[in-house]
């Protein structure tokens, strides 16, 4: 009996241990079952460590009506519970590591795509197809090998399940694993194994519509470079900011395309009113055919990222939409038809024709693929069919309201959702093929760019690229429609201006509190990571391009956008307001930062303001900084200097930054060379070589340096003690003018710079000591420092040697292809403009006395080397611990490394937390090297 009743206790231990499918909720119908995983893509069914392991999987039963928002059993004011598209659903993994550590990894519900490669215009081009298959799917990076576990649960407003354990093995692995905060020097990012993370790139347009064929080359050739970081948008996956659907005026609002919408009431049903939002159309016209209103009478499908249809195909063509007012025809001379009508063909210029003031939007589209409709006060549908024929791409998409007259009231439509979808006979239909089809942008992240984003990531990861992933746009239009309270501004059906309505600051939401804006905003970020969080490649979260910054609410929402990515998503909790720092280590969390427009608001010990770097704000990873030569703050001598010498407009930046002393990486993730002149006033004006005065890539023609001086000067700046990483902006016609592809100029300097173990806290300024004022000599030594003032003896250094006369603008001054309107721009013939040799001795202190030390010399120029090209010899310090270098007729630039063979750490091992100074020891010294210089 006794053994009986043992065995009984154990089979219910285990039972409560390991779970079960059954629901947790006494009324939950959930159940999750079909559990497959990817274990078959790896050797030996392992995964390697830092590699993604995919689960697979189905849930049924669920009373939620949105899958890609969470379940929230007290969401705030604004989310009503009794429309469905806000009912949602949380699903989760539980993984437990081979010592017994938790860690929560949210799921995200998944739609299945066909690949293939189809020629458009005689290019090759991506082709994407929705199956119509879905499913659930959960994306994790395991950080140790060994025996892992796995369970996974679903919690829905019927209650809650969750799935037996399950257990899969990871491997070892060659991976460096995610990008983080150096624990010893937080000047520097580096790798979980230690190892230090370059951070050498720029910006870099990534094509959604075309992320492999777009990007395959281009990745490998970064990689080739040693070009290992850009910065990238994808801030058009969630939200209204790049939509789909252009006005036909192609009107922008900043720097955001127009996006037409308005949430009006939706009295539909009856018991259940509530607001949804649209996109409207209205028709206006001052007599000269010019709408003058502030929406459009037509919209089109965006740019060229065309949807794929398959050939000789039928689909069905509806739009859901409202309308009131539309009477017609205006004119018959093409068509007596009138009304809101669906068409495809043409270009954007179709919508809008202010060079013909008779006939209307669309009219030069000839074939409608719908009815045309006419008032409508509930919900109908225009709608049509359409054959593909030989077509593998749709057609741009244009719905206008066509031919109707201006009135008052005016004409006006309000689309809800538009759809194109196979006919499969029988009354059944395939997936809808449009990206974005509903126009309630705040309740859905688009599948045909989530896929898309999946490839993208994969690319990165085959070439070692990490991406600094921009998320939200500060004036995204569909946050400017939810006031702070949860409610919709401009909400008046017949529709008020929405530039008088729209809330222009409610994407910072209530600062640190949840309303709706910002729980829309959770849901966003909850899907960023269950898609791509398991990422190393991903670099970091930018909550914003260009926020303000100099609104507190601003600084709050990133700090709780940190606290969110860093602990909420995980399912870990972490104390609200200021200065409460989320301490928990998840293996597959990002760091987060955001970006300002202008200024950097640094934090400032002596009156406890500004945001880098301040207590208040402890859950951001690092500070940005975007400053073009015509829009930072350097003083206007300093920037006519700068836009003739690259090597001094990263120098001067990087050591403004250093000086706040914030004990955190330092970013430009803006940065571009536009020239500069002083007006007799005093402040600086930006000019062109047209004589126009306007902000440009092309206003300093940088690009005739075709040589790429300008980038290798720019780059070898990096050696300085400032450690700024700098992302260009002006790639294309700068690094890449006229075909030169002179981003090759970042692998010397990356050969250079690769093995140098600058993270492990123990580099400072070289502090070189010049006898002529025209070399530069940037670079750090090791050892430590308090107060820029070095302790301790050095046994290793690196610098670069500059001379200052091998700037751009010399280059090509002593050309002489140069038009005379150039010669002029440069002052070409100035002193100053002249090439010529230097020569020279640079004394670096600090070594030990009498020491012969080895010397590589680094051939700066040598792009072909696969590792860099450099010399080795030796050189001996004297008596007092001075290394004095001469450098004879420099004619461009040279880079030194000083080595002492029996003091090189390991570059790769993690370093000892606090370890300051990089000894391997944590003492007095580590505390004295913090309080002073972190």
């Amino acid at each position: 009996m006794k053994t009986v009743w043992l065995t009984l206790m154990l089979m219910i231990w285990c039972s409560l241990s390991l779970g079960s499918t059954s629901s947790v909720g006494a009324q939950s119908g959930l159940v999750i079952s079909g559990i497959s995983d990817n274990l078959g893509d790896y050797a030996g069914s392992q995964v390697p460590r830092y590699e993604k392991f995919e689960i697979t999987f189905q849930v049924n039963g669920s009373v939620a009506g949105n899958f890609q928002l969470p379940y929230d059993p007290n969401p705030p004011a604004g989310l009503e519970m009794t429309y469905l598209k806000h009912k949602g659903i949380s699903v989760d993994a539980i993984f437990t590591d081979p010592a017994g550590n938790q860690f929560k990894q949210p799921a995200f519900y998944y739609e299945e795509f066909e690949d293939e490669i189809k020629k458009e215009g005689g290019n090759d081009r991506e082709w994407h197809y929705p199956t119509g298959n879905t499913m659930w799917k959960v994306r994790f990076s395991p950080n140790k090998a060994g025996t892992w576990q796995y369970r996974l649960t679903a919690q829905d407003a019927s209650g809650s399940t969750q799935s037996q354990n399950a257990s899969f093995q990871v491997a070892d692995s060659l991976s460096d694993g995610f990008v983080r905060v150096s624990q010893t020097d937080p000047k520097y990012f580096e790798f979980d194994n230690g190892s230090l993370f370059t951070g050498l790139g720029f910006q870099n347009g990534i094509p959604l519509d075309d992320p492999v064929l777009g990007n395959q080359a281009n990745f490998q050739k970064l990689k080739e470079y040693g070009i290992n970081f850009i910065r990238t948008w994808q801030s058009g996956l969630y939200g209204s900011a790049w939509l789909e659907w252009l006005g036909g005026r192609n009107i922008y609002d900043g720097y955001l395309p127009r996006a037409g919408l308005l949430p009006v009431l939706d009295d539909s049903d009856l018991g259940n009113p509530h607001f949804v939002m649209v996109q409207r159309l209205d028709y206006t016209t001052d007599g000269s055919g010019n709408q003058n209103g502030w929406f459009d009478a037509c919209r089109f499908q965006r740019w060229d990222d065309p949807e794929g249809v398959k050939r000789n195909t039928t689909y069905r063509v509806r739009v859901q939409y409202r309308a009131s007012n539309i009477q017609g025809p205006r004119t018959t001379n093409i068509t007596s038809n009138f009304g809101l009508v669906a068409k495809f063909g043409g270009y954007d210029s179709d919508c809008f024709n202010p060079s013909d003031p008779v006939n209307d939007p669309a009219f030069s589209i000839s074939t409608p693929v719908t009815n045309y409709g006419g008032d409508a006060s509930d919900w109908t549908y225009i709608q049509g069919t359409w054959n593909s024929g030989s077509n593998d791409w749709l057609p741009r998409m244009h719905i206008a309201l066509e031919n109707v007259l201006a009135s008052n009231p005016k004409p006006t439509a309000d689309i809800r959702s538009i759809e194109v979808q196979e006919v499969l006979g029988n009354g059944q239909y395939g997936p809808n093929i449009i990206a974005e089809h509903s126009m309630e942008y705040q309740l859905y992240i688009p599948q045909h760019y989530s896929h898309a984003m999946d490839k993208l990531v994969e690319l990165a990861h085959q070439n070692d690229i990490y991406m600094k992933v921009v998320i939200m746009e500060i004036n995204d239009n569909i946050y400017t429609k939810m006031d702070d309270d949860g409610t919709f501004v401009g909400e008046n059906p017949q529709g008020v201006s929405a530039s008088e309505t729209d809330n222009l600051d409610s994407i910072y939401g209530l600062g640190r509190s949840v309303n709706k804006t910002r729980w829309l905003q959770q849901a966003w970020w909850r899907y960023a990571q269950a898609r791509w969080g398991y990422s190393p490649n991903i670099h970091s979260w930018e909550a914003m391009n260009e926020g303000d910054p100099f609104k507190t609410s601003h600084y709050q929402l990133t700090d709780e956008m940190g606290k969110y990515f860093h602990c909420q998503v995980f399912g870990v909790s972490v104390a609200g307001g200021d200065s409460q720092k989320c301490n928990y280590d998840h293996p597959n969390d990002h760091l987060v930062s955001t970006s300002f427009w202008h200024s950097f608001p640094g934090y400032s010990r002596n009156t406890g303001g500004g945001f880098w770097g301040s207590p208040n704000y402890p859950n951001v990873d690092y500070a940005d900084l975007h400053a073009y030569n015509s829009t930072g703050n350097a003083p206007c001598q300093e920037k006519y200097a700068m836009q003739f010498d690259a090597a001094y407009y990263h120098n001067w930046y990087s050591q403004q930054l250093a000086s706040w002393r914030l004990g955190l990486p330092m970013v430009r993730g803006e940065a571009g060379l536009d020239g500069f002149v002083e007006n007799p006033n005093g402040n600086c004006t930006i000019t062109a070589l047209d004589g126009s005065f306007s902000q440009s890539q092309n206003n300093l023609g940088i690009s005739q340096d075709t040589g790429g001086v300008w980038v290798h000067n720019y780059t070898w700046a990096h050696a300085d003690y400032g450690a700024m990483y700098d992302l260009y902006w002006w790639v294309d016609q700068h690094m890449q003018p006229s075909g030169n592809d002179n981003r090759i100029q970042f692998k010397p300097f990356y050969n250079f710079i690769k093995t140098i173990p600058l993270n492990k806290g123990n580099y400072w300024a070289i502090g070189a000591v010049v006898d002529n004022s025209n070399l530069r000599v940037l670079g750090q030594k090791d050892g430590y420092a308090v107060d820029t003032q070095a302790f301790g003896t050095s046994h290793n250094a690196y610098f670069w040697i500059q001379n200052k006369n091998h700037t751009w603008r010399n280059v090509l001054c002593a050309s002489g292809i140069l038009p005379a309107s150039y010669q002029a721009q440069y002052e070409c013939g100035r002193p100053g403009t002249q090439l010529s040799n230097e020569s020279g001795t640079i004394t670096i202190t600090g070594f030990e006395s009498d020491k012969t030390y080895d010397l590589e010399t680094w051939d700066t120029w040598d792009t072909q080397s696969a590792d860099g090209s450099y010399t080795t010899s030796t050189i001996k310090a004297n008596s007092k611990g001075d290394i004095v270098l001469t450098v004879n007729n420099l004619n461009k630039d040279v880079a030194y490394k000083i080595l002492d063979s029996s003091q090189q750490p390991d570059i790769t091992s993690p370093p000892k937390l606090g370890d300051a100074n990089g000894d391997n020891k944590v003492d007095g010294v580590d505390y004295v090297v913090w309080l002073n210089n972190y």
